[in-house]
């Protein structure tokens, strides 16, 4: 029995159309960067922050996917409830996606996060910036849909090799975010190409799996970071406006990092050429089919195994706050968080017994009789997308993470033993929960089959 709500359905009838639109959503300067604790705010903005829109109309049936240049989502009910009232789109059938970049604005203008614990004077500039990012996203997809024209849709698959898995273990065992080049890691780059009827290029979807944190943590500027780059080069090379889809990166990290300008360059220069190369060779067909399915999941929370270990562990982070000198290689205010998590967790098990699920939205979206779309919140590890992928009825299969409402890390069950950042910092999901999202993904593609 599925913990969860019901899985809901529906195929269009009918030509299918498409409709394309951006707009720009940079904070000011002076916001507060997320990605890194302890960072600060903006000091300037080397390249703007986008919001696409790429609207799909098929008979009755619409869907919007909207790829932003964010960290994650945050209050993505809301801003899917104001793209709703705007277009009368569902707003399950809204898929707001995070690139994922490490050099954009806070969205919680209260305690909501780790990677956020804004200061004081800083929630109201938060706070209003998530209100104008509700209307930008909201006219993005007006924009979209009034731009509907019939279409048709191809893709290609390759690869590029811009990423390493980053959990490295060290002689003592221990896993620390470095590099591990034996490690897995998915190179596979997906293009999804969308013209108008006329052959004239519409739009590309750019999927492939990667943190978007070449600029290390010591970066200050806005930016787009690779995936921005990657975007330039295919508009440019093809015409066609490009959504960045970022896949299951939650243990892949670029090759390069660092505060280097280059690095970006490079990166998104090589991702950016595959995916042209990729779109000139897909050939897009008259016969797209447009399906969509979702669910929303009830996945079991991160728990200790029992009161003692939780009460332990509140008395170590308690002892490293008081001691700066101890066990602050991520900065205090992660020691923070994770110390009113355990706390979280220690009264929930000498109450209740445990923490609420943690609600996680899948959806899949069939583009073509050979290609179908699936995306999950949260920081999806590599071993689990691919596994999606592989098992996928469809040929090409398009996995994007970073999906809806954040809800930090999904590892994989064996990495929950081995601990590391992904699991220690900001994981919220229980070890089976890699398990439901398999099934979930896998139910939800049969089911646009």
């Amino acid at each position: 029995m599925v913990n969860g709500s019901a899985l809901h359905a529906s195929a269009g009838q009918g030509q299918l159309k498409a409709g394309v639109a951006r707009s720009t959503i940079t904070p000011p300067l002076g916001s507060p960067l997320v990605g890194f604790a302890d960072r600060g705010d903006a000091t300037d903005c080397h390249d703007e922050l986008t919001a696409t829109a790429l609207v799909l109309e098929s008979g009755d049936l619409r869907v919007a996917i909207v790829a932003c240049d964010l960290l994650y989502i945050r209050g993505a009910a809301g801003l899917k409830q104001a793209i709703t009232a705007a277009t009368g789109i569902p707003a399950e059938r809204v898929l707001l996606t995070a690139s994922h970049t490490h050099y954009g604005p806070a969205l919680d203008s209260e305690q909501e996060s780790a990677a956020a614990l804004v200061a004081a004077d800083k929630r109201p500039l938060v706070a209003a910036y998530r209100q104008i990012l509700s209307f930008a996203l909201a006219g993005v997809v007006v924009a979209a849909c009034q731009r509907l024209a019939d279409a048709t849709i191809g893709w290609a698959a390759g690869s590029a090799g811009i990423g390493i898995n980053r959990r490295e273990k060290l002689p003592d065992g221990s896993i620390t975010l470095g590099n591990n080049p034996d490690g897995p890691y998915d190179p596979r780059v997906m293009v999804t190409r969308i013209d108008r009827a006329d052959g004239r290029p519409l739009a590309v979807l750019l999927n492939t799996a990667c943190h978007a944190v070449s600029l290390g943590s010591e970066c200050t500027e806005i930016s787009a970071d690779f995936p921005g780059v990657a975007r330039e080069v295919i508009e440019r090379e093809t015409g066609a406006t490009c959504l960045f889809l970022q896949g299951a990166a939650g243990n892949i990290n670029p090759t390069l990092m660092g505060w280097d300008w280059t690095h970006p360059r490079r990166l998104g220069l090589s991702l950016g050429a595959e995916g042209s190369r990729l779109f000139w060779s897909a050939v897009p067909e008259a016969s797209s089919r447009l399906s969509f399915a979702a669910q929303a999941l009830a996945l079991p929370a991160l728990m200790p195994g029992s009161l003692a270990e939780a009460r332990a562990l509140v008395a170590q982070l308690q002892g490293e706050l008081a001691d700066p000198g101890t066990g602050q290689s991520l900065g205090r205010t992660w020691t923070q968080w994770r110390l009113t998590r355990a706390i979280r967790a220690a009264d929930a098990l000498a109450g209740s017994g445990g923490l609420p699920p943690v609600p996680a939205e899948l959806a899949a979206v069939r583009l073509h009789e050979l290609l179908a779309l699936i995306t999950s919140p949260g920081e999806v590890f590599t071993e689990l997308g691919q596994a999606i992928v592989s098992q996928s009825p469809f040929a090409g299969t398009v996995f994007g993470g970073y999906t809806n409402e954040a809800i930090g890390y999904v590892p994989t069950p064996g990495a929950y033993a081995e601990g590391g950042y992904e699991v220690s910092h900001s994981c919220f999901v229980a070890a089976e929960s890699a398990e439901l999202l398999e099934a979930g993904s896998m139910r939800l593609l049969s089911a646009v089959r």
